[in-house]
């Protein structure tokens, strides 16, 4: 959704968005969906690997710090080929100057494969999956464009990155089917031996987007 999960020290860092609204699932509570929108007549609004590497230029040719920290938000992120982030990867080295980089890219988990996986650990990127507690509270409000559950896939993906080696954290979003169970959060995410959580609260909505 809109929050960031990431716990690096730098001190300052950007959240892209590569394919701004563009999402595999239809979760009941995500306000993003609305966004593609605003882009009807512009039915392919992804990110141009032109903008992008114009912006990696003059995002890093501001920078004054030692570190600079990408991170990389959906929509669902993965629907964009692993081809655009290595095209990523050749302009933050072409940019750097000698810099430190460091990427790290929210997913649904949804789409995690193998060779998904071998990128983000050879390239060092931290992945964070959105994934609402156990089975019965995921499964409620986060589901695909046809209606149907999520949570067996994410746990797919969540076993993919830990078979990889891949540094993950959790997201969770809280509302008011899971809200009043702490305890069965705490135990789920300790089982899945998942060091760092964000738990970002949801506001009611006015109209749905379905």
């Amino acid at each position: 959704m809109n929050a960031t999960i990431m716990p690096f020290s730098h001190p300052l860092y950007v959240m892209l968005k590569p394919v701004g609204a563009v999402c595999n699932l239809a979760c009941d509570y995500c306000y993003y969906l609305e966004k593609s929108n605003l882009y009807k007549e512009l039915p392919k609004h992804v990110m141009s690997e032109e903008l992008l590497e114009k912006f990696i230029e003059q995002y890093m040719n501001s920078q004054t710090v030692p570190q600079v920290l990408f991170t990389w938000h959906g929509g669902e992120t993965l629907m964009r080929p692993i081809s655009f982030y290595k095209k990523v990867l050749e302009l933050q080295k072409k940019y750097a100057r000698g810099r430190t980089v460091d990427n790290c890219i929210q997913t649904n988990g949804t789409l995690l494969t193998d060779e998904w996986c071998e990128f983000f650990r050879e390239n060092n990127w931290l992945v964070g999956v959105s994934i609402d507690g156990p089975q019965e509270f995921h499964d409620e409000y986060r589901r695909n464009r046809q209606g149907l559950p999520s949570f067996v896939k994410v746990m797919q993906g969540i076993s993919l990155l830990k078979k990889h080696g891949v540094e993950w954290n959790g997201m969770a979003v809280v509302n008011d089917y899971n809200a009043d169970y702490p305890l069965e959060f705490y135990h789920f995410f300790k089982e899945l031996d998942c060091h760092y959580i964000q738990f970002a609260p949801i506001v009611e909505r006015i109209f749905s987007h379905r």
